[in-house]
């Protein structure tokens, strides 16, 4: 099913209202834009060579049109990301690019198709392809497990589930496709959709993937060195890592993130692929996805070959002090890792360009919904204890990310009172004009984050929630968080 935006009224009063609001002066800068107080750095293209340039208030003469440039990183959620695509649509078309973009699970997908859409061209607009990728997912084709367990499956979320008698070969089924493959659905159909989307994007393999980030950060690290402001970006990490020598120039521009079992660890990709088989680089990066969106017991495992000349050091460097000799020699001895949903460890990787781009301006996109919690049962039955169960999985994902939001806001009170006490004008001026992180959480209601069945009007739904949170980012939440 194909997602008919552009022509939607709701759609374009939306679109008209989000430029105008772009394009408002701030109340005690005439001068200036609204926007300039978080969304500080600008990028435009020399007309006569299409080099980029990075600058903060005046454009460099013989540029082109000036972007806004930020990070964005984008929570994992199911079929949700359809409100992310509407918030990346609202924010480019008030004039933001993204340099660094970082997801997990279904922020994955997202990531990984602005990564493609946009290509080597930094400030090419990408919202109208990612739009079409994103509204065009065949979603109850992803379920693609046995066929009874496809209609166990798709009866659940229509909520027309049945225990009776007649129902209940097709609830052992699933019961033994789970014992026997750790997930209903092999993920097979996901993959190799968004392998051809990627392929009609440029992206056949991760190996093209890292030339077009290593692109990208080359043009950024240029044009850095080419700036006036190269105080404010003295800090960005884009060159070569200075542990291990390795060449990632512009790596860590796209960042996805999956659970490594029985390891136990994060796996951000497209950078740790070097610790899987030399084949996975000739794969096409939806296998990357797919190890991100492989959600317990829905999906199977997606499984990689570790390289034998890495493995051993990952393993060296990721447990050191945290396991004793055996369990290190047992997990470096493995030739095969399975790969869980990303969001399980990092399912809103807030932290991502922390140390990458600490300057540049980064909004952060959670999910929130509405969905009432159930009380507490001291005497449950099996249906509250698979509950708990869920709630306990909910806590753990969703600690480590609120930890790190937390440390986020420590750290933008000490940045607001560095600059207060700044008086040297020069260091004060080589600071951004505020913290350049934000959470713009996109209410996403009662949605099913599951309901791979969920019709027209309910995807555009979903689109158009986004695009109002960036109206309503915009419109409030320059100067900081509300």
């Amino acid at each position: 099913m194909a997602l008919n935006v552009w022509n939607n009224p709701d759609f374009l009063k939306l679109k008209g209202e989000i430029i105008a609001e772009a394009k408002k002066p701030d109340d005690k800068h005439p001068s200036k834009s609204k926007m300039d107080e978080f969304f500080w750095l600008k990028a435009a293209a020399m007309n006569d060579t299409g080099e980029l340039r990075l600058f903060r208030d005046v454009k460099p003469d013989g540029s082109g049109e000036p972007y806004r440039i930020a990070n964005i990183v984008l929570q994992g959620g199911g079929v949700l990301g359809l409100a992310h695509a509407g918030f990346v649509t609202g924010l480019e078309l008030a004039g933001v690019r993204f340099a660094g973009i970082a997801g997990a699970s279904a922020g994955a997908i997202m990531a990984m198709g602005l990564a493609a859409v946009r290509g080597k061209n930094l400030l090419d607009p990408t919202h109208e392809k990612v739009v079409e990728i994103v509204g065009g997912m065949p979603m109850s084709a992803f379920i693609d497990g046995p066929f009874r367990t496809r209609r166990l499956i798709k009866q659940f979320l229509l909520k027309r589930i049945s225990l009776l008698p007649s129902a209940w070969p097709a609830w052992l089924g699933a019961l033994r496709q789970i014992l026997r493959k750790r997930g209903l659905n092999p993920g097979n159909a996901f993959e190799d959709w968004l392998r051809g989307v990627l392929a009609e994007n440029g992206l056949r393999t991760v190996d093209e993937l890292f030339n077009t980030l290593r692109d990208v950060g080359k043009q950024l690290r240029d044009a850095t060195t080419a700036s006036p402001e190269q105080a404010l970006f003295a800090s960005w990490q884009l060159g070569d890592d200075k542990q291990t020598g390795d060449k990632q120039l512009g790596e860590d521009l796209l960042q996805i993130m999956a659970a490594c079992t029985p390891v136990g660890v994060k796996f951000q990709f497209p950078r740790d692929v070097r610790y899987l088989s030399v084949e996975t680089n000739s794969n096409s990066p939806a296998a990357l996805v797919r190890a991100s969106m492989s959600i317990p017991l829905f999906f199977e495992p997606a499984l990689f070959d570790v390289n034998k000349k890495t493995w051993e050091s990952f393993i060296s460097v990721r447990l050191a002090e945290l396991v004793d000799k055996d369990k290190h020699d047992e997990f470096a001895g493995i030739d095969q890792v399975a790969f869980l949903d990303g969001g399980i460890f990092s399912n809103l990787p807030v932290d991502a360009f922390r140390l990458t781009m600490p300057d540049v301006p980064t909004v952060a996109v959670p999910l929130m919904s509405t969905t009432l919690a159930k009380p507490y049962q001291r005497r449950a039955r099996l249906s509250s204890l698979v509950t708990d169960v869920g709630t306990v999985a909910f806590m753990i994902r969703n600690q480590r990310d609120r930890d790190a939001i937390d440390q986020l806001r420590e750290a933008s009170k000490r940045f607001e009172a560095r600059r207060e006490q700044e008086k040297d004008d020069d260091k004060k001026w080589a600071m951004p004009p505020s913290y350049p992180f934000r959470l713009a959480t996109l209410n996403v209601g009662s949605t099913n984050w599951l309901n791979f069945v969920m019709d027209e009007i309910e995807m555009m739904d979903l689109f158009l929630i986004g695009m109002n949170r960036a109206k309503g980012f915009i419109q409030n939440e320059m100067k900081g968080e509300k």
